[in-house]
């Protein structure tokens, strides 16, 4: 049996997984950042190797996934170079977490996944040429119904109530507050910070407790999923076959959730909608096997192999 070392990086923490002949052994390090220079994860992914204790030869292939590979660092090749640097040269995938999570979440088969956590996109593939990204332009640009998309609006509805723009939003604001302190300090804890997504992101528990009986809680995570499914509709245009699921904490929440199968209801009845099969790690461990067997055709930037 080979032995393969699945990673996950993303924006909520990082996660690897070594398996063969020996077992399986599985560690947890820091989340991701973003840098003035742009994505930090070539430290994570060596912080992870050394943290299972994995030495030069004693792996066959590697799989790391991860969030921002494609937008906020300089490519994928300093993602490669870091697992060589520490492994030796050893086959190596490096991926988008959108890919990552479509494989895991679908077992390996084509269709489309949404991926909502800290940011959110969509990917739609055949498992052959088509590879189609939809959003993941980070939480300024994009990333629609994400937890820092959530965050956002919580925040905006909350400051409206405070300065006296309407009137419905009081009990948002309350917990905002709680949560965060005074509206004056937000911009500061905001525009100053280098994880400002995941602070903005914070809230989200917060939405999702009130969502129950408030409705303006209610309704941004109803809008939310009406987001996800926009773009996972997006995703799912021909050649990518009408099968779908999702990644991602956000979605546990049913209100989302069942927001998103409405939408997706809506503007796809074709489609099939299926609860996830793995998770993102799973689908880094599908690719690193695939690549060794040499049945992985690379897709820049999406997927790239060594």
């Amino acid at each position: 049996m080979s032995t393969v070392l699945a990673v996950d990086l993303g924006g909520s923490g990082s996660r690897a997984r070594l398996t063969g002949p020996d077992g399986v052994r599985e560690v947890a390090g820091d989340r991701l950042r973003v840098s003035a220079a742009g994505l930090v994860a070539a430290p994570l992914v060596t912080a992870l190797v050394e943290a299972l204790g994995v030495r030069a030869g004693e792996v066959d292939a590697v799989c790391v996934g991860s969030s921002g590979i494609l937008t906020l660092s300089d490519g994928p090749q300093v993602v490669h170079d870091a697992v060589r640097s520490v492994l030796g040269r050893v086959t190596t995938v490096v991926a988008s977490d959108a890919v990552t999570s479509a494989v895991g979440a679908l077992g390996g088969r084509p269709g489309a996944v949404v991926l909502t956590g800290t940011g959110s996109t969509a990917l739609g593939t055949d498992l052959a040429g088509c590879w189609r990204k939809v959003d993941g332009w980070g939480h300024v640009l994009g990333d629609a119904g994400s937890g820092s998309w959530i965050g956002m609006r919580a925040l905006q509805a909350a400051l409206e109530q405070h300065d006296g723009r309407r009137s419905d939003a009081a009990r948002l604001l309350e917990a905002t507050v709680a949560r965060l302190g005074e509206p004056e300090t937000w911009p500061r804890q905001i525009y100053t910070r280098e994880d400002r997504a995941g602070v903005l992101a914070s809230v989200v528990p917060d939405v999702v407790t009130l969502a129950e009986e408030d409705a303006v809680a209610r309704e941004v995570l109803e809008t939310a999923g009406r987001e996800l499914a926009r773009s996972l509709a997006a995703a799912l245009r021909p050649p990518v076959r009408p099968l779908a699921s999702w990644a991602g904490g956000i979605l546990r929440s049913a209100v989302v959730l069942d927001a998103l199968r409405a939408e997706l209801g809506r503007l796809r009845p074709d489609v099939a909608l299926e609860t996830p099969r793995g998770t993102a790690l799973d689908g880094s461990e599908l690719l690193a096997r695939r690549a060794l067997a040499g049945d992985l055709t690379a897709a820049p930037p999406l997927l790239s192999v060594t």
